[in-house]
């Protein structure tokens, strides 16, 4: 079962991400990227609530005052993980945004491990190093298909894999603290706070007061909508959702070790037919040899194991 809900999650994160990248260079800067998410996390709320009343009705709601606060720290982590994804994708090539969420794993991986004992055999280290070669190398095929990243580019870049790897392991969290909570519910609230601290967030810069007179935070355009965005907005809420509740469902069945680099080895994979097919990112030699090595990887990760 943690393997058909893993296959369910990849393959949500993947019509996710596309639609993502649809709507990047419709989103200029910081708050628009903020408030973007913000209608997101709208459109998650009312479909996390109907999977809540499926799994169980609304009394599933009602849940201890730790799942609330892991749920917190996972909207915390989300809100981070969307916005910051928004705004690196649009400099980044779509492949290489994946190989740097890869690196985030390490988060789950090395905390699962300290925290709940999850061991890791030395097949799997091997596979770990394999993967972040992988990386390394999709940032260089970055810079041969994009102009060259600046450093605060990078520094994006590796925050998004960070962010990323602290939400799988709050979901991992999840799963250890709770006793008969459905992921629905967690997922639900998480995506409750994230829409609060984007609120909130989205406020916050707006305005600067300067000589008693409120100004913009910066010179970019207010956030505009038209249909066709929100629509992509909309699917890409529905997706987000089966993507982290699937997720989580996972996370039930597979140890750290197994689930986070499957995940993002099988997302990567995707990314790059995307990256082909759909928007038009020449596949380099660097990239397939990449793949290879990623591929590799995953192979000691779950098959080859010593």
């Amino acid at each position: 079962m943690g393997y058909l809900f893993l296959t369910l999650s990849v393959l949500s994160g993947a019509i996710k991400g596309f639609f993502a990248k649809k709507i990047s260079d419709k989103t200029s800067g910081l708050k628009s990227a903020v408030f973007s998410n913000f209608i997101r996390m709208l459109f998650c709320i009312p479909i996390g609530l109907l999977f809540v009343l499926f799994d169980g009705g609304a009394s599933q709601l009602s849940v201890s005052k730790e799942v609330l606060f892991v749920a917190l720290l996972s909207g915390i982590a989300t809100s981070a993980f969307i916005v910051s994804w928004l705004l690196a994708v649009q400099k980044s090539a779509y492949t290489a945004m994946d190989a740097f969420l890869s690196m985030g794993m390490l988060v789950p991986i090395l905390l699962s491990g300290v925290f709940y004992n999850e061991t890791v055999a030395i097949s799997q280290i091997i596979g770990l190093i394999l993967l972040l070669g992988a990386v390394v190398l999709m940032s260089v095929y970055t810079n041969q298909i994009k102009e060259k990243l600046p450093w605060s580019s990078i520094l994006l870049l590796c925050f998004v894999g960070l962010a990323n790897g602290a939400t799988d392991f709050l979901q991992k969290v999840f799963t250890h603290t709770s006793t008969g909570v459905p992921a629905s519910v967690f997922n639900f609230y998480t995506y409750v706070f994230s829409a609060i601290i984007l609120c909130t967030f989205f406020f916050l810069l707006k305005e600067k007061k300067q000589d008693g007179v409120a100004k913009e935070q910066t010179t970019e355009q207010k956030p505009t909508f038209n249909k066709r965005k929100l629509a992509y907005i909309a699917v890409m809420a529905v997706f987000l959702f089966c993507n982290s509740y699937f997720k989580t469902l996972a996370a039930t069945f597979l140890p750290a070790v197994q689930l986070y680099p499957l995940s993002q080895g099988t997302a990567l994979a995707l990314s790059m037919l995307m990256s082909a097919l759909f928007f038009k990112e020449k596949i380099k030699p660097l990239c397939v040899v990449g793949a290879i090595i990623l591929f590799i990887g995953l192979l000691f990760l779950n098959v080859i194991v010593f």
